[in-house]
């Protein structure tokens, strides 16, 4: 049997109850608890890479008109809706609260206590430590943003509305990535009519 082409493979996911445990086992007592929960959970929630969160101002999360403008991704810019979620406004407000008081030169969203540009290795250190302690075994920062996608397409979104809030600029790319999500949909479609 050939073995899958790392290409081809299928992106890893985490269930929504193991992201429940890994978003519970954030210490938010501590402020850099607090930046970690809103950076993973605006990832969770949002769909971004985690470099362009990290490029993310603070009058670019919109917490008023749900949405986040995306200024410098991958693919370009683009504004990306947020869900009526008030975990997340709460989470967002509540580091905005400790980053208010880090007083930063920088008007970026996610910084460190000396107020400079948060790094993504440093966030995926955290992800890593917060994983062990939620007991889910291996994550990485990219599973949010696959686990958001494959949830969407599995609960009936359109595959073009997943590709818009993705950033992809091809909706292959959707459709190829998360096939087995709309696949699963279909089928319980299916099972349903």
């Amino acid at each position: 049997m050939a073995r899958r082409s790392r290409k081809n493979a299928l992106p890893k996911t985490k269930s929504p109850e193991e992201w429940r445990s890994f978003f519970a086992s954030i210490n938010t007592r501590y402020d850099a608890g607090r930046r970690a929960h809103a950076l993973f959970y605006l990832l969770y929630q949002s769909g971004l890479r985690i470099g362009e969160a990290l490029q993310l101002s603070v009058k670019d999360v919109d917490l008023d008109l749900l949405k986040v403008h995306v200024r410098e991704g991958k693919t370009g810019a683009r504004v990306v809706p947020l869900p009526e979620d008030p975990m997340l406004a709460d989470s967002i407000n509540r580091w905005l609260e400790v980053r208010a008081r880090w007083n930063p030169d920088s008007d970026l969203l996610f910084v460190t206590r000396t107020g400079k540009p948060l790094s993504s290795n440093s966030a995926r250190e955290t992800m890593k430590v917060v994983a062990e302690r939620a007991g889910i075994g291996h994550t990485s920062c990219h599973q949010l943003r696959h686990s958001l996608a494959t949830e969407l397409l599995s609960q009936g979104a359109s595959p073009i509305g997943v590709q818009r809030i993705l950033g992809h600029r091809l909706l292959s790319t959707t459709l190829t990535v998360y096939a087995h999500a709309a696949d699963t949909h279909a089928r319980e479609a299916m099972n349903h009519r």
